[in-house]
């Protein structure tokens, strides 16, 4: 009878790869839970200023969250090199085993917060629609206005995702070669995310290579996936290399 119920719960464990999943998911569900119950707070009470301040608000909010929705997720992804590596191989599990869910945990999550971002755009723009109020968005390189939900998605998920895969590969060069050169190589490790962000027109205006990048004009999305891919294998490469010095 023992044995059974030994081999009975042998078969219920969890794959190595679903564990390593679920662990690093729940972890950025719920961050991503208490950084969007924060940012709803602040972005009504931003509202609720400008309308006291102005008598309306004809801007979109919504569209400020952008920047906390890129770069919040991105240290996350550094932290999760830095805590959940070693104690991943400490405990049996191999590299491989890592970057898969690492992936899809980094991808996942950009795209979690995408479609979050997306769906408050478009109900601040039917709220605002609702009391005559316009949702213009002023953010440089944020072409959304009008824009149907697929349209935003595409628009925001390059960067959302990029974003995430950088800081996996910030986390694992500071991992690999220290602080130092984990410090001088962040032009190239953040590289991708700014590429991107570049592309529409965030920082810099009108990109001089837009057109020869992307010239069926469908910048930054055919971009930000050749460079989600880029960014990826590199990753990839750097963690199947590292020595990892497990904890004793």
């Amino acid at each position: 009878m023992s044995a059974a119920v030994t081999t009975a719960r042998a078969t219920r464990r969890p794959s190595p790869l679903a564990h390593a999943l679920s662990r690093q998911l729940g972890v950025a569900a719920y961050l991503a839970v208490w950084y969007w119950a924060i940012a709803l707070v602040v972005l009504v009470i931003a509202t609720l200023v400008v309308w006291r301040v102005n008598g309306s608000v004809d801007v979109s909010i919504v569209a400020y969250a952008r920047q906390s929705a890129i770069w919040f997720p991105f240290s996350q992804a550094i932290l999760l090199i830095a805590s959940l590596l070693r104690v991943h191989v400490a405990a049996g599990m191999t590299r491989r085993t890592f970057v898969r869910a690492s992936l899809v945990t980094a991808v996942s999550t950009g795209l979690g917060y995408t479609l979050v971002l997306s769906g408050l755009l478009l109900l601040e723009r039917a709220l605002h629609a609702a009391v005559g109020w316009d949702a213009e968005i002023l953010e440089q390189g944020f072409e959304l206005v009008g824009s149907s939900f697929p349209t935003m998605v595409g628009e925001l998920a390059p960067a959302l995702v990029l974003a995430n895969l950088c800081g996996l590969l910030v986390g694992v060069v500071y991992h690999r070669y220290g602080g130092w050169w984990g410090t001088v190589t962040l032009p190239l490790t953040v590289l991708p995310i700014v590429a991107t962000l570049a592309l529409a027109g965030e920082w810099f205006g009108s990109f001089p290579l837009d057109g020869l990048l992307d010239p069926a004009g469908d910048a930054p999305l055919l971009t930000g996936a050749v460079l989600a891919l880029v960014t990826a294998a590199v990753y990839v490469a750097l963690v199947r290399s590292t020595p990892v010095r497990t904890p004793r």
